[in-house]
């Protein structure tokens, strides 16, 4: 038996889907530490945003969920720069959103995530 559903209703049950699977309430994010080889210099990269999941118990490690890029983490020549900013997601969701929605879950992932965390997306991986 075949099912027919809409456009949007698709839409809206794979941001229900991602309600479900990102509890707001457990995300946080952090800017990584990068650092020089050479002179030994350390910095926090305000050009990159690691989200993570703290779950139920503060003792346990966190669950890396996605990574945000803004334009001027990307060296002007590389690709990526052409579609920035963009937002990596953890390889164990995409395991899960391609088996339940093959590709469809990256275009509505970009408003779920502009919605949430407020940094513009031009593109998911």
């Amino acid at each position: 038996m075949k099912y027919i559903i809409t456009e949007s209703k698709l839409e809206k049950t794979i941001m229900n889907y991602f309600d479900e699977l990102f509890d707001d309430n457990n995300i946080t994010s952090f800017n990584p530490m990068e650092n020089d080889d050479e002179t030994g210099e350390e910095w926090e990269n305000k050009n990159v945003i690691i989200f993570h999941d703290e779950g139920e118990s503060a003792d346990k490690e966190y669950d890396e969920c996605f990574t945000w890029f803004d334009c001027d983490y990307f060296d002007p020549n590389d690709e990526n720069s052409k579609y920035c900013p963009i937002v990596s997601v953890d390889d164990k969701y995409i395991r899960i959103l391609d088996g339940y929605f093959g590709d469809s879950w990256l275009k509505p992932f970009k408003k779920w995530f502009e919605y949430h965390f407020h940094l513009p997306v031009n593109a998911v991986s």
